[in-house]
C-alpha cells in the first residue's frame, strides 16, 4: 500500500506564464513523505488538484494508481488521498 505523511500544512506557490502558449500558470505544491515506493521513505514535493486547497497534517492512503512511464513513475496530480483512519473505517465496513 502506497502512503503519504503530510508533516506540515505550508503550501508553497509557483506562479508565472508559460513560455509555450504565453497563459498565466499557477503551481501549488506540498512536502510529504512517500512510504512504500521503495525499501526506503521518500521526501518529496506533490502538486495539489485545483480543488484541494492543501492537505491537513496525517497520514494518507494514495487511491489513485502510479503508472510507470518513460522517465520513471507518472503521477498523477489528484493522488486520490484518503486520511488513513477514514481509510480503514471504510474497509471494515
Amino acid at each position: 500500500m502506497l502512503t503519504i505523511k503530510i508533516e506540515n500544512e505550508v503550501v508553497s506557490v509557483k506562479k508565472g506564464v508559460s513560455a509555450k502558449n504565453n497563459k498565466p500558470y499557477e503551481i501549488r505544491e506540498q512536502s510529504c513523505i512517500v512510504y512504500g515506493v521503495g525499501r526506503f521513505p521518500l521526501e518529496t514535493r506533490i502538486a495539489l488538484p485545483d480543488n484541494v486547497d492543501g492537505y491537513k497534517a496525517g497520514d494518507y492512503e494514495v487511491t489513485t494508481p502510479l503508472t510507470v512511464g518513460r522517465f520513471g513513475f507518472d503521477v498523477s496530480r489528484d493522488l486520490g488521498l484518503v486520511p488513513l483512519k477514514a481509510a480503514a473505517k471504510q474497509a471494515a465496513a
